[in-house]
């Protein structure tokens, strides 16, 4: 099937200006300021009035649910599809949450099919909290190496609910991730969570400076989980790191909010270049609450709209122009995952999987590799027990 679509403004993320975009059932195959076709069966979308992006890239979603830190009844629910894409996201990455034992990879791995099989991209990533990790196969390596899903290795540190891995035990887990990332011809790297502990990124300086393991290999997240963290996360990414805010986290620096657009903000003011951070949602993850005694007192449920919201803040508030704001969620995750030349990008022979949105970087209609699942502001392709 052939759809055109006519004079929309191209971001792919870079500013391109108003252009034709066709596509050919799954792909791309022209972008140009004008195209005119007369004698076959195509479908035109008018694009006049809106932007178009690529699809968003979210590279921290509990896919499976997560939860559980308030007992069973704690644990969060499965994601749908209309809650992913209406928000213009394409590619989801899933993962595992605290509850490592109720819910383990093989379900992930499940979930990530059955997304699949029903048009949105997902991959996942191996572990969890618990060390060591929860697997497929029983082996990282053999995860990573034979299951084209899998991308990498989840690992909670510096927090009360993580394993405490020790140095030994991390470094060996980079040189799986690492090795059996090379022999498959993926990018390999360790997602990791980071709490509020006081070691923050002694560990993982430690292992670099004693390896030939490269820091791109540790991928951690949550940065804006506090300040300290926020603030050491500045040397992290400079010294060439790739650090993941949360859209869900808020915190308070000098007695002021400091929202996900404005430690996004803080951190570039610091001299962080925007290309070495990604935001990402935590999407069906819990948000627990503890007391001063570390008591569970009550929890909330992540969401994927602070992500959007959070894009929406840091080109109208925080005044950056659109194709640098778009970054973080697009290309830049894409490119840390070792899908960059698939996803979050539009170009010629790539992927179909973009978005367009009105004036208000309000979602009108998304594709998914040529497949329109929002059309006119609807969700109009679903999850099958929707």
């Amino acid at each position: 099937m052939l759809q055109l679509i006519k004079n929309t403004e191209l971001y792919t993320p870079q500013y391109e200006g108003k252009k034709d975009i066709l596509i050919a059932n799954e792909r791309i195959v022209k972008i140009e300021d004008e195209i005119n076709i007369i004698g076959v069966d195509i479908q035109i979308i008018d694009g006049t009035n809106t932007k178009c992006i690529p699809g968003i890239v979210d590279r921290h979603v509990h896919i499976t649910g997560g939860g559980g830190e308030g007992g069973f009844s704690s644990s969060t629910p499965e994601i749908q599809i209309s809650t992913v894409v209406q928000q213009g996201i394409t590619t989801v990455v899933g993962l595992l949450g605290t509850n490592d034992l109720a819910r383990n990879t093989k379900n992930l791995l499940a979930k990530a099919k059955s997304l699949r099989e029903e048009g949105v991209n997902a991959y996942i990533l191996t572990g969890g909290y618990g060390y060591p990790p929860n697997t497929v196969t029983g082996d990282v390596r053999d995860d990573i190496m034979f299951f084209g899903e899998v991308l990498g290795l989840k690992l909670a540190i510096e927090d009360h609910r993580s394993s405490y891995v020790t140095k030994e035990e991390l470094k060996r887990l980079a040189a799986y991730v690492r090795v059996s990332s090379m022999l498959s011809k993926k990018s390999g790297f360790i997602h990791l969570h980071m709490g509020n502990g006081q070691g923050l990124y002694d560990m993982i300086y430690e292992i670099i400076d004693e390896t030939d393991l490269p820091i791109s290999l540790f991928s951690p997240t949550h940065i804006n989980r506090n300040v300290r963290l926020l603030d050491a996360s500045i040397e992290f990414a400079k010294r060439g790191g790739l650090v993941d805010i949360t859209s869900n986290i808020n915190l308070m620096m000098d007695g002021k909010m400091l929202t996900p657009s404005k430690a996004l903000v803080y951190l570039l003011n610091q001299g962080v270049d925007i290309n070495q951070i990604t935001i990402s949602s935590d999407a069906n993850g819990s948000m627990p609450v503890f007391d001063e005694g570390g008591r569970f007192i009550g929890l909330e449920v992540a969401g994927f709209e602070p992500t959007l919201h959070t894009l929406r803040e840091l080109v109208n508030q925080e005044g950056l122009p659109l194709d640098k704001a778009l970054r973080p969620f697009t290309i830049n995750p894409a490119k840390g995952l070792g899908i960059g030349h698939e996803r979050g990008v539009i170009v010629e022979n790539g992927y179909a999987d973009f978005v367009l949105m009105d004036e208000k970087l309000n979602v009108r209609d998304v594709f998914v590799s040529g497949t329109p699942f929002v059309k006119d502001y609807e969700v109009i392709k679903k999850g099958m027990f929707e």
